[in-house]
């Protein structure tokens, strides 16, 4: 399966995604990770208004921007040498908005720009 190939919506947990053609992955993967600014249901964009606040996250706040990294982190392309399963471990674990913050920034660090 091609980045073409990915349906133009897609439910992922309680997350609801559409694709936006004009801004693709610029990556070719088997199926693409979804940006945040492409959730319908507006629970990802109120927890992540709530991260660029700095404000602590809700628990329905936690799960949308957990799920949201799982997928991201699923699909995205790594660095060589960097292992996936321990970013998706990590993303279990967070909790507080700083958690948050430090793991996108791990993941900048290593070419992974989720937020």
């Amino acid at each position: 399966m091609t980045n073409d190939a990915v349906p133009e919506r897609e439910q992922i947990g309680t997350l609801e995604f559409v694709r936006d053609p004009l801004y693709p992955y610029p990556f070719k993967v088997a199926v693409a990770p979804h940006y945040w600014m492409t959730e319908q249901t507006g629970v990802l964009a109120d927890a992540m208004e709530a991260y660029y606040h700095g404000e602590m996250p809700t628990p329905t706040h936690r799960e949308a921007l957990k799920t949201y990294l799982r997928q991201f982190v699923e699909r995205a392309i790594l660095l060589p040498g960097t292992k996936r399963e321990p970013l998706l471990t990590e993303i279990g674990t967070l909790r507080t908005q700083r958690e948050f913050e430090r793991f996108a920034d791990e993941l900048a660090a290593i070419g992974i720009e989720a937020f």
